[in-house]
């Protein structure tokens, strides 16, 4: 297994993060109160499992909620389905990211910034076509993961409260997909922990800063 470090990833200075706490009833919010002013767009990240990928053109008939709830995903009462503008990831279609919001930060959102809100989620970084990858990065309660063949196999978010949580979805990932033949990139601030945690499974690991 060779190791490597670097970053391709810009870092976003306007940014807001929306992060779903550990108990799953409740969110918390970073940056929001900043001095946005002006008319630049500005990046809300929210981290929650309620996530989903879609291609853009099912949003011509169906709506980001109902979308959520036909993956299992549906919005509680107190939260309501916002969208990301639409993105390319390499040889597939444009895709569009869906996620449940709690409605009384979203009103805080648009009471904010108005619509120069630009929502997204980790599952739209990385690499957007890269054979024979696994892409990860984790975050406080959850992994986003991305699977790669040709095109884009596997996009997901998953539960992973501890390391247990983490290594037991490898351990079902590995029984599908010859790991010791795949890249991994890793993103995120605990990039270093997750390589010496499941590193030794792939053949090649890059870590992102």
């Amino acid at each position: 297994m060779k190791q490597a470090t670097g970053s391709r990833t810009p870092r976003l200075t306007n940014k807001v993060s929306i992060q779903r706490s550990l108990d799953g009833h409740s969110f918390s919010v970073s940056g929001l109160d900043r001095d946005f002013t002006g008319e630049a767009i500005v990046t809300v990240e929210i981290l929650t499992p309620q996530t989903l990928l879609v291609p853009a053109d099912l949003l011509q008939t169906s709506t980001a909620a109902e979308l959520l709830a036909a993956a299992g995903m549906a919005c509680r009462q107190d939260e309501q389905a916002v969208r990301s503008m639409p993105r390319s990831l390499g040889r597939d279609k444009e895709v569009v990211a869906v996620m449940a919001l709690d409605e009384k930060i979203l009103q805080r959102i648009r009471g904010r910034l108005g619509y120069r809100a630009d929502f997204t989620t980790p599952l739209l970084e990385g690499p957007t076509a890269a054979a024979q990858t696994v892409w990860l990065r984790r975050a406080p309660g959850v992994l986003y993961i991305k699977v790669f063949g040709r095109t884009l196999r596997l996009a997901e978010v998953i539960p992973a409260a501890a390391e247990a949580d983490i290594l037991y979805f490898i351990d079902r990932l590995g029984r599908a997909l010859p790991l010791g033949q795949m890249r991994l990139q890793i993103a995120g601030p605990g990039a270093k922990a997750l390589r010496k945690l499941i590193g030794k499974r792939f053949r090649y690991v890059v870590c992102e800063s």
